[in-house]
Protein backbone atom coordinates (compact mmCIF):
# COMPACT_ATOMS: atom_id res chain seq x y z
CA UNK A 1 0.00 0.00 0.00
CA UNK A 2 3.02 2.35 0.55
CA UNK A 3 6.51 3.31 -0.26
CA UNK A 4 9.40 5.01 0.53
CA UNK A 5 12.29 6.85 -1.55
CA UNK A 6 15.04 8.79 0.06
CA UNK A 7 16.67 11.28 -1.97
CA UNK A 8 20.09 12.51 0.10
CA UNK A 9 20.58 16.51 1.13
CA UNK A 10 23.04 18.35 2.66
CA UNK A 11 22.46 17.16 6.21
CA UNK A 12 21.78 19.88 9.38
CA UNK A 13 20.30 20.01 12.65
CA UNK A 14 18.74 16.43 12.63
CA UNK A 15 16.12 17.41 10.07
CA UNK A 16 14.92 15.35 7.48
CA UNK A 17 11.88 16.32 4.81
CA UNK A 18 8.71 14.44 3.69
CA UNK A 19 7.15 14.70 0.52
CA UNK A 20 3.21 13.53 -0.18
CA UNK A 21 3.21 14.60 -3.56
CA UNK A 22 1.76 10.88 -4.73
CA UNK A 23 -0.67 9.57 -3.07
CA UNK A 24 -3.70 7.77 -5.17
CA UNK A 25 -7.15 6.65 -3.48
CA UNK A 26 -8.39 2.97 -4.72
CA UNK A 27 -12.29 3.21 -5.69
CA UNK A 28 -14.51 0.21 -6.82
CA UNK A 29 -11.67 -1.72 -8.02
CA UNK A 30 -10.46 1.27 -9.99
CA UNK A 31 -7.52 3.35 -8.90
CA UNK A 32 -8.42 6.63 -9.28
CA UNK A 33 -4.85 9.31 -8.92
CA UNK A 34 -5.75 12.27 -6.56
CA UNK A 35 -3.74 15.06 -5.62
CA UNK A 36 -3.30 14.02 -1.76
CA UNK A 37 -4.97 17.67 -0.34
CA UNK A 38 -8.08 16.89 -2.92
CA UNK A 39 -10.44 15.41 -0.53
CA UNK A 40 -8.30 13.64 2.21
CA UNK A 41 -7.13 14.74 5.87
CA UNK A 42 -3.60 13.23 6.68
CA UNK A 43 -2.08 12.99 10.00
CA UNK A 44 1.50 12.54 10.84
CA UNK A 45 2.25 11.51 14.15
CA UNK A 46 5.28 9.59 17.04
CA UNK A 47 5.83 10.49 20.53
CA UNK A 48 7.02 13.92 19.49
CA UNK A 49 5.14 15.02 17.51
CA UNK A 50 1.49 15.07 16.24
CA UNK A 51 0.65 16.91 12.98
CA UNK A 52 -2.93 17.43 11.64
CA UNK A 53 -3.70 18.29 8.10
CA UNK A 54 -7.07 19.21 6.61
CA UNK A 55 -7.98 18.34 2.82
CA UNK A 56 -6.37 21.38 0.95
CA UNK A 57 -4.05 21.91 3.69
CA UNK A 58 -1.25 19.49 3.65
CA UNK A 59 2.17 21.09 2.56
CA UNK A 60 3.98 19.13 -0.31
CA UNK A 61 6.66 19.03 1.90
CA UNK A 62 7.19 18.31 5.37
CA UNK A 63 10.17 19.32 7.94
CA UNK A 64 10.19 16.21 10.59
CA UNK A 65 13.27 15.26 12.91
CA UNK A 66 14.94 12.27 12.13
CA UNK A 67 12.82 9.24 13.25
CA UNK A 68 10.01 6.58 12.24
CA UNK A 69 6.35 8.24 12.35
CA UNK A 70 3.23 6.88 11.45
CA UNK A 71 0.81 8.61 8.66
CA UNK A 72 -2.90 8.40 8.45
CA UNK A 73 -4.77 9.19 5.65
CA UNK A 74 -8.76 9.36 5.40
CA UNK A 75 -11.50 10.90 4.23
CA UNK A 76 -14.74 12.68 5.35
CA UNK A 77 -16.48 9.31 5.25
CA UNK A 78 -14.18 7.80 7.59
CA UNK A 79 -15.07 9.76 10.40
CA UNK A 80 -19.05 9.37 9.78
CA UNK A 81 -19.76 5.57 8.42
CA UNK A 82 -19.92 4.10 11.86
CA UNK A 83 -23.48 6.34 12.09
CA UNK A 84 -24.53 5.74 9.62
CA UNK A 85 -28.31 4.97 9.47
CA UNK A 86 -31.25 3.17 6.90
CA UNK A 87 -31.89 6.88 5.99
CA UNK A 88 -28.16 7.87 4.97
CA UNK A 89 -27.22 5.73 1.65
CA UNK A 90 -23.69 6.69 2.52
CA UNK A 91 -20.39 7.14 0.45
CA UNK A 92 -16.93 5.23 -0.74
CA UNK A 93 -14.53 5.01 2.80
CA UNK A 94 -11.42 5.34 2.24
CA UNK A 95 -8.29 5.00 5.29
CA UNK A 96 -4.52 3.94 5.05
CA UNK A 97 -2.62 3.81 8.52
CA UNK A 98 0.84 3.03 7.37
CA UNK A 99 4.62 3.73 9.07
CA UNK A 100 7.89 5.67 7.53
CA UNK A 101 11.10 6.38 8.38
CA UNK A 102 12.57 10.10 8.48
CA UNK A 103 16.36 10.23 8.05
CA UNK A 104 18.43 13.60 8.48
CA UNK A 105 19.64 15.13 5.15
CA UNK A 106 17.33 13.43 3.21
CA UNK A 107 13.71 13.68 1.78
CA UNK A 108 11.56 10.97 1.97
CA UNK A 109 9.33 10.82 -1.25
CA UNK A 110 6.20 9.04 0.17
CA UNK A 111 3.83 7.00 -2.00
CA UNK A 112 0.61 5.27 -0.87
CA UNK A 113 -2.69 3.69 -1.94
CA UNK A 114 -5.61 4.76 0.56
CA UNK A 115 -8.17 1.88 0.05
CA UNK A 116 -11.56 1.71 -0.24
CA UNK A 117 -12.31 -0.20 2.87
CA UNK A 118 -16.23 -0.32 2.40
CA UNK A 119 -18.37 -1.92 -0.04
CA UNK A 120 -21.22 -0.57 -2.30
CA UNK A 121 -24.68 -2.32 -3.37
CA UNK A 122 -25.89 -0.61 -6.63
CA UNK A 123 -29.53 -1.40 -7.97
CA UNK A 124 -29.08 -1.48 -12.28
CA UNK A 125 -32.60 -2.01 -13.85
CA UNK A 126 -32.87 -3.34 -17.21
CA UNK A 127 -34.56 -1.62 -20.40
CA UNK A 128 -37.89 -1.17 -20.33
CA UNK A 129 -38.19 -2.39 -16.30
CA UNK A 130 -40.66 0.67 -15.39
CA UNK A 131 -42.61 0.35 -18.14
CA UNK A 132 -43.04 -3.42 -16.95
CA UNK A 133 -43.39 -2.56 -13.74
CA UNK A 134 -44.78 1.13 -13.24
CA UNK A 135 -44.87 0.41 -9.58
CA UNK A 136 -41.35 -1.03 -7.72
CA UNK A 137 -39.57 -0.54 -4.60
CA UNK A 138 -35.74 -2.59 -3.71
CA UNK A 139 -34.24 -2.40 -0.08
CA UNK A 140 -31.15 -4.01 0.34
CA UNK A 141 -30.03 -5.08 4.11
CA UNK A 142 -26.51 -5.65 5.59
CA UNK A 143 -26.35 -5.40 9.34
CA UNK A 144 -28.98 -3.47 11.09
CA UNK A 145 -29.23 -0.99 8.21
CA UNK A 146 -32.16 -1.26 5.03
CA UNK A 147 -31.67 0.76 2.76
CA UNK A 148 -33.95 1.83 -0.04
CA UNK A 149 -32.35 2.69 -3.36
CA UNK A 150 -33.90 3.73 -6.91
CA UNK A 151 -32.31 2.16 -10.34
CA UNK A 152 -28.93 3.30 -10.36
CA UNK A 153 -27.92 4.18 -6.97
CA UNK A 154 -25.92 2.80 -4.97
CA UNK A 155 -25.86 2.29 -0.75
CA UNK A 156 -22.15 1.64 1.08
CA UNK A 157 -21.74 -0.52 3.92
CA UNK A 158 -18.80 -1.74 6.59
CA UNK A 159 -16.84 -4.83 5.65
CA UNK A 160 -17.07 -5.65 9.18
CA UNK A 161 -20.58 -7.04 7.68
CA UNK A 162 -20.84 -10.46 6.03
CA UNK A 163 -24.26 -11.04 4.47
CA UNK A 164 -26.65 -8.91 1.76
CA UNK A 165 -29.81 -9.53 1.35
CA UNK A 166 -32.15 -7.62 -0.88
CA UNK A 167 -35.59 -7.27 -1.91
CA UNK A 168 -37.71 -6.28 -5.03
CA UNK A 169 -41.37 -5.33 -4.77
CA UNK A 170 -43.28 -4.80 -8.30
CA UNK A 171 -46.64 -4.34 -9.08
CA UNK A 172 -47.10 -4.79 -13.18
CA UNK A 173 -49.72 -3.23 -15.67
CA UNK A 174 -52.14 -5.49 -14.70
CA UNK A 175 -52.26 -4.28 -11.09
CA UNK A 176 -50.64 -7.61 -10.03
CA UNK A 177 -48.04 -8.17 -7.22
CA UNK A 178 -44.65 -9.60 -7.02
CA UNK A 179 -42.14 -9.90 -4.59
CA UNK A 180 -38.32 -11.17 -5.63
CA UNK A 181 -35.35 -11.71 -2.98
CA UNK A 182 -32.31 -12.75 -2.94
CA UNK A 183 -28.62 -12.61 -1.16
CA UNK A 184 -24.50 -13.09 -1.76
CA UNK A 185 -25.06 -16.73 -0.48
CA UNK A 186 -26.58 -17.57 -4.16
CA UNK A 187 -23.67 -15.71 -5.58
CA UNK A 188 -20.53 -17.46 -7.53
CA UNK A 189 -18.28 -15.65 -4.80
CA UNK A 190 -19.97 -15.43 -1.71
CA UNK A 191 -17.52 -13.69 0.24
CA UNK A 192 -17.90 -9.93 0.41
CA UNK A 193 -14.81 -7.54 -1.22
CA UNK A 194 -13.56 -4.26 0.62
CA UNK A 195 -13.40 -1.67 -2.63
CA UNK A 196 -16.05 -3.47 -4.87
CA UNK A 197 -19.84 -2.28 -5.97
CA UNK A 198 -21.66 -5.00 -6.28
CA UNK A 199 -24.33 -4.31 -9.04
CA UNK A 200 -27.49 -5.75 -8.54
CA UNK A 201 -30.30 -6.51 -11.71
CA UNK A 202 -33.41 -8.05 -12.67
CA UNK A 203 -33.47 -11.11 -15.27
CA UNK A 204 -36.24 -10.95 -17.50
CA UNK A 205 -35.91 -14.57 -18.32
CA UNK A 206 -35.37 -16.15 -14.84
CA UNK A 207 -37.45 -13.48 -13.48
CA UNK A 208 -35.11 -13.42 -10.31
CA UNK A 209 -32.71 -10.81 -9.29
CA UNK A 210 -28.45 -11.67 -9.90
CA UNK A 211 -25.60 -9.95 -9.68
CA UNK A 212 -23.70 -8.66 -12.53
CA UNK A 213 -20.17 -8.86 -13.25
CA UNK A 214 -18.24 -5.35 -12.12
Amino acid sequence: MAACQQEELPSGDGIGYLSLEDITVQAANVVTTRAVDEDLYVKISSNEVNHSYNPGATPSKIDLNAGTYTLKAYNAAYTEYQNWTSEDKGSAVYCLETSFTIEAGKVNYFKAEVPMINFGVRLKLPEGFNTAFPKNSFSVTVGNRTVSLNDGETAYFPHSESVISYTLSVTNTEAEENKKSGSNSEWENATIQPGTVYVITYDYATESLSLLAN
